[in-house]
């Protein structure tokens, strides 16, 4: 299977541990909910103290040597003079020297810098930069490996992550829009575009799905479900076309149309009304 992904949360955890600004490590994904294996990734996030009062060590980003969801995490990527802040060198330096390393992508994720390096044996980490006040304590289904100040001790509560009407809404009126489309490039006979639009759809409507079973992080979608060995929706199967042909298309369109119905409701029911229509002049133009 490989070296085990496990060396590389303890190598950032050990890292962490000697870096005076940094505050917590906050470990998620299957190794944070203690369901890892030797092919899980590891996700992770770090706590870097606020910039202002930790100015010296701003400028010595080694510090003396003696490691996600809603954040309001503060911006560490570019500091007021629009440089860089030293830190993320000091912290892309450090995860690339865990292990030999096969490539790493610097990705800005809002307000947040967002670390993959992947590693020549195939181990993955993913870690993701905060401002330490972001976090006010541990999300579900994570772990706190290092605590310096106790901002992870008590646990966020998970309805904080539950949809409200509006999200959900939303997910509905995105998932019938993406079937339209996917309806129109059948039509025009683009079976690939045709496919991208129904996974579109189907993926809200997982989301709608692990929503209504109560999941936590029902915004993952297919992955919220599988983690929890819940019951996928009866027949979503049927909305994977065998071929790429427009016969199979249309039955995996108009099995789609059928499992989002029941998460269709009062405004919404006309905009499902006229993509109805539109599967149904698409089933008409290529009989």
């Amino acid at each position: 299977m490989g070296p085990d992904p496990r060396a590389i949360a303890d190598a950032l955890n050990a890292w962490a541990l000697r870096t005076d600004w940094v505050d917590w490590v906050e470990l998620g994904g299957s190794l944070g909910r203690g369901a890892g294996d030797a092919l899980s990734d590891v996700d992770a996030g770090i706590g870097v103290r606020d910039l202002a009062a930790d100015a010296s060590d701003a400028r010595d980003p080694d510090g003396p040597d003696p490691d996600w969801p809603d954040t309001g995490a503060g911006d560490l990527g570019e500091r007021g003079s629009g440089a860089r802040d030293p830190r993320l060198d000091a912290i892309r330096s450090a995860i690339t020297g865990f292990a030999p390393t096969a490539a790493v992508l610097d990705q800005r994720l809002g307000d947040l810098t967002h670390l993959i390096c992947v590693y020549r044996d195939g181990r993955q980490l993913s870690l993701v930069v905060f401002d330490a006040a972001a976090r006010t304590g541990l999300p579900p289904q994570s772990s706190a490996p290092v605590d310096k100040t106790g901002r992870l001790a008590e646990p966020l509560a998970p309805d904080r992550w539950d949809p409200d009407d509006r999200t959900r809404r939303e997910w509905a009126f995105l998932a019938w829009i993406a079937l339209g489309d996917a309806a129109r490039h059948t039509l025009r006979d683009h079976p690939w575009r045709a496919l991208h639009a129904l996974t579109e759809a189907r993926d809200h409507l997982w989301r709608l799905h692990a929503a209504a079973l109560g999941l936590t992080y029902p915004a993952f979608g297919a992955v919220t479900v599988e983690n929890a060995e819940a019951e996928p929706p009866q027949g979503i199967h049927a909305t994977h076309p065998e071929t790429l042909t427009a016969p199979d298309m249309r039955k995996a369109l108009e099995a789609l149309a059928g499992l989002l119905g029941p998460h269709t409701t009062g405004d919404l029911e006309p905009l499902a009304a006229v993509i109805r229509e539109r599967l149904a002049l698409a089933a008409r133009y290529r009989a």
